[in-house]
Parts: structure tokens; C-alpha cells; sequence
């Protein structure tokens, strides 16, 4: 059980540049804890170190060995220091690690050495390596530090935490050693990274340690900081999961949570360790110096580790990844390489237009880091779709800034040969156009204003096949970015959502082969359907369309948004809205997405127009069985304009971007784990084949009872608009030998052709993994 503060005996200094503290098995019980102090009196300062043999969980230690100096320590003043203990020759003996940072003038640095062969009573009995410095140390002025010792990617491999005091708020930064041995040498060291929303303007310790808090066999890395605001002291700790080789947590940061009763008004340093727990969750130890008038001392506590899983089954998860966008995503897209295309053309600069730089970025998710192929126009605000190779079509952009006019290009971006090609132009200029795919494979373009600063009224319709454009009769002013989904009549839904005004336009059934229009009645406040987002609601089959939030339009002050959902069943004869069941929070900028089981995240906007304070923290799910909104984990980052949401074959939902206002760029990608994530073990899903026609079946092999299989159109979103999802439910049959049957769609109007993610859903409603097929004519 989590204990209270417990002294640390015989603290001697009265004045510390840090502390560390570490857990290993030197007497044979198993949780010894080893502390160290940095000392610093007048001169140069000494680092000592003392052993506590078994470790209670109230934080009492049964005995604690004497104070042992580390020889030739360095540095006349420290800003940080740590220890960690682990065996580094692989000969069944413990090694000692200790680390500093000098604070000399000018630039810091960090160095550490290996004391070989621990004895029971700390003794080091192998010698000691060198001192060895850390490369291209981060800072000039840090406030703690702190070492730890892992596995990755099979090598031993030391972590490096430094919290950087620069002008205003500070900055936690870490790297990986890999391939540390007991002479101390490294054998390639990765670059520094920031831990994201670093807690402090100033800090007074840092901390650093690692777990599989989750048991996937990957090191968790547990962050700690002591805040020192004037009004007393905090201690804070965030988690990374997931820490792979390439030094980064890949599978996001938790929040921050506090430590309860931290007490302390001036601290001189602060480490942290893992106590494992064999019959419970796993707990923290954290050592720290309190500072006083009348002389320092050391502390030992431990606390419950809060690692935020509690209502994840409920709730879900939100993480913030410690790398970004690089630019802001205007439009994102899926591809079926497992890729994510980011690209934003001058991305809302006027600037970055005259200067000719547009932009778009390649994500090879999960892996951090990001590909920059070359963008040849400035696609900012322009339309997309996907082809049924896998190509994605974007079209229009910005010719011009202020007014703004439409361009006519037309650009191909493919995921096998990752670059954009130059298809011929459009006959309109195109400034917020939509696509929309059709049966056949050829996609329709609409709206967006022209060349001329006018609506575009007339669409195009682009064949794949020749690479060619015509033109198709006019159906009336379809708004900017208005939301279209193809039925499975072979017509386009028109529902109500766009950016802006909708020029009069009503929710309508459009024949775009004719022309002809039919309206839909009982959309209310249809001029406040700015930026909602429009879903068809999941399975397909059921041809029922959900409208939900937006707002008004008003160039010169701020619109509120609306919580008001509308649902309409375009399978009926006369289909019409009627009154969804609302959203708990108002939205406008809104991004809808389908999960594999079958429910719907609404995530992201604001109660008014561009307004972070008036976002939700919430993002809601809704099931469309019960049509029920249940509230999600609390997110962090607030989605305003030109952000986007998109559902990855493993589950999970990335967000990214937010643009209120000219040169002001999101960068920062938080990552949606749904409830399923957490409810069990998933079914494991394997196809026989990588592509399928109509009609057809497809034998694959799954685990798990399963309820439901699905295909799952990859998304390409913008401005809350999302033509291209939906999930159409495939029948499926199990043989006694385990071979799943799976039906495809004989009906392309229902599923157009193109790539899809295959997911089976267990009787738990947990999801596979999604496989990549291939849907097609042939």
C-alpha cells in the first residue's frame, strides 16, 4: 500500500544539485533501493550513494547501508544527476550507472560511468569505467535530470531525460543509448526528443524510469517533473508508451497526473523508479530533497501509478505523440499502403502562396518521422477522392489569395510511387470543390469557386480510364464542400452539411447523369449546417444518413454551433429527416468517423466559430443501434478549422491540425484509442487474397466468435467533410475447420470499386486488426 514520505537517515548536505534512486536485488530479497545525492558545497561538488535494503511498499527500508563517495565526480555545479542499476556484462552481477550535468559557462553537458560488479553493500568490486560524455547534451541551463536502463530492440540500452530551462516554459527532453556495455561505451545514440506539453516554467527535479505497464513486451517510459509555481511545490509524472527504437513512444503520452500530497515548498531534486507489484498495479517510487532554512533532506515515497487505464473499457484513451505534421493538415487521407498523405498546399499563408511553398507529407504510421514529396500547385482548400486503383484525385486549389479564385488543375497523388502526378485541367476553376466517387469509378467534382471568384454551378466528370474531363448537367448551386454520399441507387445524397452558406440548396437526391433533384424536407436550421459533419451511418445497407452540429456563417463576428443531430432513412419511398437524439456538446468544425464496430466518433469543433475556450474536451461516440452519444476520455488539444480525423487499419483514430486563424499551425497529432482496444484480446483476421470481385467470396482464416464482418472504405477528409467513408457489412460463414466465407457486395453503387479494410468483430466487440482488399470490376 502507497505510503507517506519517509526520511532518508543521515542526510548530510545542506545544499543538493539533485538526486537518484534506483530498485535492484543486492541481498537477496529482491527490492533493494539505491539513493543518490549530489552534494554541493563551496567548490566542487561530490556525488555519494547509499544502499536500503528491502523496501516496504509504506516506503520504510528495513536497513540502509553507509554513504559510499563516487570517485572523481565532475562538476563544481550540477543541474541534474541520476543512477540506475542493471547487469551490463551479462555475468549475473548488478552494475552501477551514474550520471551528471555539468553546469560550466556557456553550454551544459552531461556525462556518466559504469561502476562494475555491485556487492551486496554497494560496494563497486569491478572497477570503474571512465567518465564518459553524452553527445550533443541539450541546454545551457537545465533543472534536473535523470537516467534509466532498459531493453530495445534486444540491446541494453540507457535513457537520458533532461528538463531544459530556457526563457519562459521549460522543456523535457530525452534519447535513447543503445547498446550500452560495462565499459560504458554506446553503440549508436538517437536524437533528442521533446516529451510533449512539459509540465513547468520552472522546475526543481526531474525523473525518469521504465515498466511494461501493459504487458506488450515494449518498455513504458514514466516522465516526472517537480513544478515550482509560487504558490508551493508539485510533483507530476506523465507516461510514453511504447518506447521503440527509434527513441520515440509511438504509442503516445498519457496526461499529467499529480502526486497527492506532495507538501513541499522548495525542492533541490527528484527521481523516480517502478516498483513491480505481483499481485496488483504496479507502483512508483520517488525519491526527492526538500529544501529548508535549516538544512535539507531526503525523502523516499510510494505512491499508486496512475496509468490511466482505469475507464479505458468505457471511455478509451486519447495520446499525444512526441513528434508532428510538420504542416498543417488540411486534407488527410488513408492509403492503402497503411500510409497517411497529410497535404496542405500554402496551408491558410498568403505568404507561403507568393513564395511558391506548398507542402504535403507522408506518414508511414505508426513510425515517427515524415516523407516531403514535392507539391507542384497550391492545393490548400482543394477536393479529393479516391480512384479504385488506390490513387487518390485531388482537385482545385488556390490560384489566388484575397479574393480568393479557384484553380482548374487536377493532380494525381499514388501510393505505390509516392508523388503527385499533373492530370489535365479542369474547364472551371476550382476554390473548395467536392468529389464524390460513382459506380463506375469515375468521380464527379462540384462546387467551389471558379477562377472568376464565382460558384462553379456546372460539374465535371473525371474518367479514369482516358484521364479526361467532360461536363454533366447542372443541378442546382450545390454549396462549397458540400457533403455528398453515393446511395445504393446509383444517385448522390446531397445532406445538408457544407462550408459556408448553402447558396438555397436543400438536402437533395441527385441523378448526377440527368440532373434531376429531389428534395428532402425536415432539415431544420438549414443555414446553420456550416462545417457539420455528415456520416452515412453504418451498415451501408441501411441507407440511413446522420447530420450532426455545425453552424452559421458570418465572415465578421463568431457563429455559435448547434448540438442538433438529424437522421434520415433513404431507403424509404419519401425520405425525410426527423429529430436525432443531440450531441452533448454544440459543434461546428466537427470530424464524424466510423469504428469497425459499427459505432460513430464525433470529435474535435467548437461551440463558436474559432473559439479553443468554447471547444468541447469531451469527444462523443454514438450508437446508432440505441442512437445513444456516450462521452469519450477528455482529449487535449482543441480541433477548430482545418482539422482532420481518420480511422487506421489498427482501430485507432489520429487527429491532427487546427488553423484559427492565418499563420497559426497545429502540429501536434493526439491519437483516439476506443473502448474495444481495451476489452480484450483481439481476433486475429488473415485474407486468401489481396483482391475481389463483386459478388464474389473470399475464404480467410479468423479467431474468436465472431458477430459481424465489415468492409471499411479508407477515409480522405477535409473541412469536416468526408465523402469516402463507410462500412458495408459483409455475410460471412464458418466452416467447422475454422474457414471463414466472407460474401462480397454484388452492388457497386453500394460499395464502389476500390481498396477496403476488411475487420471481423468478436460477440465482445473488439475488432480485428483490418486487412487490405482490393474491390473490384474485374
Amino acid at each position: 500500500m502507497a505510503g507517506e514520505f519517509v526520511a532518508v537517515p543521515g542526510w548530510f548536505s545542506t545544499r543538493n544539485q539533485d538526486c537518484g534512486v534506483a530498485l535492484a536485488d543486492l541481498t537477496g530479497g529482491g527490492r533493494d533501493v539505491v539513493v543518490l545525492m549530489v552534494d554541493d558545497p563551496p567548490g566542487q561538488n561530490a556525488g555519494y550513494y547509499r544502499v536500503g535494503a528491502g523496501l516496504a511498499a509504506d516506503g520504510t527500508v528495513n536497513d540502509w547501508g553507509p554513504w559510499i563517495s563516487v570517485p572523481d565526480w565532475w562538476g563544481w555545479e550540477n543541474q541534474g544527476a541520476g543512477i540506475a542499476v542493471a547487469d551490463l556484462s551479462g555475468n549475473g552481477r548488478p552494475d552501477l550507472v551514474v550520471f551528471l550535468v555539468d553546469n560550466p559557462e556557456g553550454q551544459n553537458q552531461g556525462y556518466f560511468r559504469v561502476g562494475r560488479d555491485l556487492a551486496a553493500d554497494g560496494t563497486v568490486t569491478g572497477g570503474w569505467s571512465p567518465w564518459r560524455q553524452i553527445p550533443d547534451w541539450y541546454g545551457w541551463e537545465n533543472q534536473g535530470a535523470d537516467i534509466c536502463l532498459t531493453r530495445v530492440d534486444g540491446q541494453v540500452t540507457m535513457v537520458v531525460l533532461t528538463a531544459d530551462n530556457p526563457g519562459g516554459q521549460n522543456s523535457g527532453q530525452f534519447r535513447l543509448a543503445k547498446g550500452l556495455d560495462a565499459d560504458g561505451f554506446v553503440a549508436e545514440w538517437t536524437p533528442w526528443v521533446a516529451v510533449p506539453e512539459w509540465w513547468g516554467w520552472e522546475n526543481q527535479g526531474a525523473g525518469m524510469t521504465v515498466a511494461d505497464l501493459d504487458g506488450d513486451g515494449r518498455p513504458e517510459l514514466i516522465v516526472f517533473a517537480v513544478d515550482n509555481p509560487q504558490q508551493g511545490n508539485a510533483g507530476v509524472y506523465a507516461i510514453g508508451w511504447g518506447l521503440d527504437g527509434s527513441g520515440h513512444c509511438v504509442d503516445g503520452w498519457s496526461r499529467w497526473s499529480q502526486v497527492p500530497g506532495w507538501g513541499f515548498d522548495e525542492n533541490q531534486g527528484a527521481a523516480v523508479v517502478v516498483l513491480p507489484s505481483a499481485t496488483g498495479d504496479p507502483e512508483l517510487v520517488v525519491c526527492t530533497i526538500e529544501s529548508t532554512p535549516g538544512g535539507n533532506a531526503g525523502y523516499v515515497r510510494v505512491v499508486a501509478l496512475d496509468t490511466g487505464l482505469a475507464h479505458a473499457a468505457h471511455m478509451g484513451v486519447w495520446r499525444i505523440l512526441d513528434f508532428g505534421t510538420e504542416i498543417n493538415p488540411v486534407h488527410a487521407a488513408l492509403l492503402h499502403t497503411g500510409d497517411v498523405l497529410f497535404f496542405a498546399g500554402s496551408g491558410n499563408d498568403a505568404d507561403k502562396h507568393h513564395a511558391h511553398e506548398f507542402r504535403t507529407r507522408v506518414w508511414h504510421y505508426p513510425n515517427p518521422g515524415l516523407d516531403a514529396p514535392s507539391t507542384p500547385i497550391d492545393m490548400f482548400c482543394a477536393g479529393h477522392a479516391f480512384l479504385a486503383d488506390g490513387r487518390l484525385l485531388a482537385v482545385g486549389g488556390t490560384e489566388q489569395y484575397d479574393p480568393f479564385y479557384g484553380l482548374r488543375d487536377a493532380l494525381l497523388f499514388d501510393p505505390a510511387d509516392p508523388h503527385w502526378k499533373v492530370l489535365p485541367d479542369m474547364a472551371f476553376g476550382r476554390w473548395y470543390p467536392t468529389l464524390c466517387e460513382l459506380p463506375d469509378g469515375k468521380v464527379v467534382a462540384v462546387s467551389g469557386l471558379g477562377a472568376d471568384g464565382f460558384l462553379a454551378t456546372t460539374p465535371e466528370l473525371f474518367d479514369p480510364v482516358t484521364e479526361t474531363w467532360s461536363q454533366l448537367p447542372v443541378p442546382g448551386p450545390i454549396p462549397m464542400y458540400g457533403h455528398l454520399l453515393l446511395l445504393a441507387d446509383g444517385r448522390i445524397f446531397y445532406a445538408g452539411g457544407q462550408y459556408g452558406g448553402n447558396n438555397g440548396m436543400r438536402p437533395s437526391v441527385w441523378d448526377p447523369l440527368t440532373g434531376a433533384v429531389t428534395e428532402v424536407p425536415g432539415l431544420v436550421d438549414p443555414g446553420s449546417r456550416n462545417q457539420a459533419a455528415s456520416v452515412l451511418l453504418p451498415p451501408a445497407q441501411q441507407q440511413r444518413v446522420m447530420i450532426l452540429g455545425g453552424g452559421g456563417y458570418d465572415m465578421h463576428s463568431p457563429a455559435p454551433a448547434l448540438a442538433d443531430t438529424r437522421i434520415v432513412d433513404l431507403s424509404e419511398p419519401t425520405p425525410a429527416y426527423r429529430q436525432g437524439p443531440p450531441l452533448h456538446h454544440a459543434r461546428m468544425h466537427v470530424c464524424a468517423v466510423i469504428l469497425p464496430d459499427r459505432t460513430v466518433l464525433a470529435t474535435g469543433g467548437s461551440g463558436m466559430e474559432e473559439m479553443a475556450h468554447a471547444a468541447p474536451e469531451f469527444a462523443e461516440v454514438f450508437d446508432p443501434v440505441t442512437e445513444t452519444w456516450m462521452h469519450t476520455a477528455p482529449q487535449r488539444i482543441p480541433r477548430l478549422y482545418h482539422s482532420v480525423a481518420l480511422l487506421m487499419p489498427d482501430g485507432k483514430v489520429i487527429t491532427a491540425g487546427s488553423n484559427p486563424m492565418r499563420k497559426t499551425e497545429e502540429l501536434r497529432i493526439e491519437v483516439f484509442w476506443p473502448p474495444y482496444l481495451f476489452l480484450g484480446e483481439r481476433p486475429e483476421l488473415r485474407l486468401d487474397a489481396e483482391q475481389a470481385g463483386y459478388g464474389s467470396t473470399l475464404t480467410a482464416t479468423a479467431t474468436g466468435d465472431l458477430r459481424e464482418a465489415s468492409l471499411l472504405h479508407p477515409t480522405s477528409t477535409t473541412h469536416s467533410s468526408d465523402n469516402d467513408q463507410r462500412l458495408i457489412d459483409l455475410p460471412f460463414t464458418v466452416d467447422p475447420g475454422g474457414t471463414l466465407t466472407l460474401t462480397m457486395p454484388s452492388n457497386p453503387a453500394l460499395a464502389p470499386p476500390g481498396w477496403y479494410l476488411v475487420v471481423v468483430v468478436d460477440t465482445a466487440g473488439v475488432p480485428s486488426i483490418g486487412r487490405w482488399i482490393r474491390l473490384t470490376h474485374n
